[in-house]
């Protein structure tokens, strides 16, 4: 009995050993995707006198993570395991709006929040949501920011608005979220330097 067992333990634990080191199933790769600006943007033919400055854009904590958000049922949010964006979307889109904006040349300059630069504006943006709505296949993207204008002199709100895009999403998964996000993204930011250049500021 002694010599079987002597014989046996060794043999099942080369075993186990052996299971331990067996590779298992591919482990699925992240897939990163860019937010993008589609191209050029039509110049304002009259651009607001003075320097307007971008603030850094808000975001729930949520958002400042880099993994695409999805929602299944109304009032949830999950997060895509293995699709992240290239970096936070909220210092993403202000990276984008600030371009945008340079080169529609809504006012005389552009400079962010802190840069040491003098303004006469300042615009504060504010992501509230940004993510796919899969509650029916193959859902939409929905992108909502808000924005709003003041004056640095005396500190009046100039106005505010809350832009809202529904793009319908192509493909049920990541890719067709991540190009849907995308078009809803640069959707309300063409709004948006449209409304800058609508402002009656005085």
């Amino acid at each position: 009995m002694k010599r079987m067992l002597s014989l046996i333990l060794p043999a099942l634990l080369l075993a186990a050993l052996s299971a331990c080191t067996l590779p298992g199933k591919p482990r699925q790769a992240v897939s990163y995707h860019v937010l993008t600006d589609p191209g050029p943007v039509a110049r304002s033919l009259s651009p607001h006198a003075g320097t307007l400055l971008l603030r850094e854009m808000e975001a729930a904590p949520f958002y400042q993570q880099t993994r695409l958000a999805f929602s299944r049922t109304p009032g949830t949010r999950g997060q895509y395991q293995f699709a992240q964006w290239s970096e936070p979307v909220p210092r993403r889109l202000n990276w984008l709006l600030r371009q945008r904006l340079e080169a529609a040349g809504v006012f005389r300059a552009v400079a962010p929040l802190g840069s040491g630069v003098h303004g006469d504006y300042q615009l504060n943006t504010r992501l509230i949501d940004f993510y796919h709505d899969a509650s029916q296949i193959p859902g939409v993207a929905l992108a909502v920011l808000e924005a709003e204008l003041v004056r640095r002199d005396n500190a009046e709100l100039v106005d505010r608005r809350i832009f809202v895009a529904q793009v319908p999403v192509d493909g049920f998964d990541a890719s067709g979220a991540a190009d849907a996000l995308g078009r809803g993204a640069n959707r309300v930011m063409d709004e948006l330097v449209m409304w800058l250049g609508q402002a009656a500021i005085r």
